[in-house]
């Protein structure tokens, strides 16, 4: 049986480097491989059999939000651990619910280990699989207080777009509707790709006046009304 190979990515040399040395107890358990940043990283998941994602947010050239948006496109049945020092417990509660897990920094190498251990044997059941939710790519935003443009597509409906500002939902399009209706709309969506571009020069008028949390709450409760069937 082929060893399973866990993908490390954090700019960080002296984390990465402590992780590389600790792991080389668990090396009868899972192998690594190292990348600095979400560029070398797409790079590995592309030449290389990749069992398990550990990626930190914060990183230059591709951050871990694009790399994450990368691996939902090209390697939906990939798990993934998220690291970051801006959990909250709802933040926690939300990611693990999805085919993530989280770890808070700063952590130790066992907790981490133990923690990819448990994703390595918990996998993902077949079938079960719908990838890392529209609302779940949000919420990591929000968390990171990123100043973006998230691009939404799917067979079934309009180009979207989320725009963020300083990590607050500023205005959402999608086809025809526009601000709140439109990204209640695209948190509905089950099969969405999504791709991180660059925020336009010009100034964008704020669409969204309510929380992103108020605005998933919604989404999920008309989502969750319209598969109620009246017996």
């Amino acid at each position: 049986m082929e060893m399973n190979t866990v993908l490390i990515v954090d700019d960080s040399v002296m984390l990465t480097r402590y992780l590389k040395d600790s792991f080389k107890r668990y090396e009868d358990k899972f192998a690594i491989a190292i990348a600095n940043n979400g560029l070398e990283a797409i790079e590995i998941l592309r030449n290389r059999s990749i069992s398990l994602v550990v990626t930190d947010l914060e990183m230059p050239k591709i951050d871990g939000l694009g790399l994450l948006a990368y691996t939902k496109k090209y390697h939906p049945s990939t798990p993934c651990i998220v690291m970051s020092a801006h959990g909250t417990p709802k933040i926690v509660e939300t990611l693990q619910s999805d085919i993530m897990q989280f770890i808070e920094k700063p952590f130790t190498a066992d907790e981490l280990a133990r923690t990819i251990l448990s994703a390595l044997k918990r996998g993902v059941p077949d079938g079960s699989l719908s990838g890392i939710s529209i609302a779940t790519f949000l919420q990591m935003i929000e968390m990171e207080q990123k100043t973006c443009l998230c691009e939404v597509e799917s067979p079934n409906h309009p180009k979207g777009f989320f725009y963020f500002k300083g990590g607050e939902l500023y205005h959402a399009v999608c086809g025809s509707l526009k601000g709140t209706d439109a990204a209640i709309k695209m948190i509905q969506i089950e099969d969405a790709t999504i791709n991180f571009r660059k925020p336009p020069d010009r100034k964008i008028p704020r669409g969204i006046k309510v929380s992103l949390k108020a605005l998933i709450l919604e989404a999920m409760t008309i989502k969750d009304e319209s598969h109620y069937v009246d017996p």
